[in-house]
């Protein structure tokens, strides 16, 4: 059995759009999501907390009709599921909105085999691992060293990190196509 890991936020759909306009009722000076370079992007205009607090708004109404994946994120993953991966979908979120990640998942008809939410998705890691895709440089890294192909959607928050081993692409069509040409 071969796993693909793949992300949800910024990878099967654009999660900053809706972080930046929560985080704009909070600061309207909040840099757009083309200025978030750094992960702590947030620090000089809102608290830790109210940053969270506007991760799990979101989280927590992930099932919303404004939250809708890329238009080839349906495809991506039957791609893969075609290619007999074991698709996990990890997110870094908390369990307690499951139900609400299942819901949309199912109804966006976005296919997967298992689901884990938590903050250490590279637990998942191991010598079965043959995909991760995320956004994340930090879990692009710790996939490279697994021995696993990473590779991601670029945004500016993991550019400069690209040449760490891990292919940034720019939309899912050019993840699966990295994807299947190592096959």
């Amino acid at each position: 059995m071969k796993k693909a890991i793949v992300d949800i936020d910024n990878t099967l759909w654009q999660f900053c759009d809706p972080m930046y306009d929560r985080l704009k009722k909070i600061n309207p000076d909040i840099p757009t999501p083309m200025q978030w370079n750094q992960w702590d992007f947030y620090e000089p205009y809102c608290s830790e907390e109210q940053f969270l607090a506007v991760i799990n708004d979101i989280h927590q109404n992930q099932d919303h009709d404004d939250h809708i994946p890329y238009p080839e994120a349906g495809n991506f993953l039957e791609t893969l599921k075609e290619r007999d991966y074991y698709i996990i979908i990890a997110s870094h979120r908390s369990p307690v909105f499951t139900v609400q990640t299942e819901r949309w998942l199912q109804k966006h008809g976005l296919l997967y085999d298992d689901l884990h939410l938590s903050h250490h998705k590279t637990e998942l890691f191991d010598m079965s691992t043959a995909v991760v895709v995320d956004d994340s440089p930090q879990v692009l890294e710790k996939a490279v060293e697994n021995g696993s192909l990473a590779t991601g959607l670029s945004f500016p928050w993991n550019r400069a990190f690209s040449g760490n081993g891990f292919r940034l692409c720019d939309n899912l069509n050019g993840v699966l196509d990295c994807i299947l040409n190592r096959e």
